[in-house]
């Protein structure tokens, strides 16, 4: 049998493309048992189907105090050392979640430094304006 040129080159791309291949699948588990088939689950004709679980609640952290309504005929307590509010300038690269990492010790509390600063923030909590005067809440116990 005569070999022409582009013969031999076909046949050794296709030797190249096998050897590249069974490494492919080994790479990838290729020794692992192939998979077998599933029988998908059937519904009557015009019954809808199930509904998917629920998804679990974000969880939230606590309003803060700021936010919390205080009845007219009791009297305001007055700021003592523990419950001042720290003030804070927003720096560069800041966002809630890591001020409220520095002086919480938790970036979810992030919320209470935001109800305190509606105000000064505006309504979008994700854009924090540089060098603006941040009113830190207490930590809580």
């Amino acid at each position: 049998m005569r070999l022409y040129r582009s013969s031999l080159h076909f046949v050794v791309l296709r030797v190249a493309a096998v050897i590249a291949l069974g490494l492919l699948m080994t790479a990838c588990g290729g020794n692992a048992a192939a998979p077998t088939a599933t029988p998908a689950a059937t519904t009557p004709a015009g019954a809808a189907p199930a509904p998917s679980p629920p998804r679990p609640a974000l969880a939230s952290p606590v309003a803060s105090p700021s936010a919390a309504v205080v009845s007219s005929n009791t009297a305001a307590p007055t700021a003592t050392a523990e419950t001042a509010s720290e003030s804070y300038e927003v720096q560069s690269g800041d966002t809630l979640a890591t001020i409220a990492q520095q002086f919480y010790g938790d970036p979810t509390q992030w919320r209470r430094i935001y109800d305190a600063n509606k105000d000064t923030i505006g309504a979008d909590p994700d854009k924090l304006k540089l060098g603006s005067k941040l009113s830190i809440p207490p930590k809580q116990s």
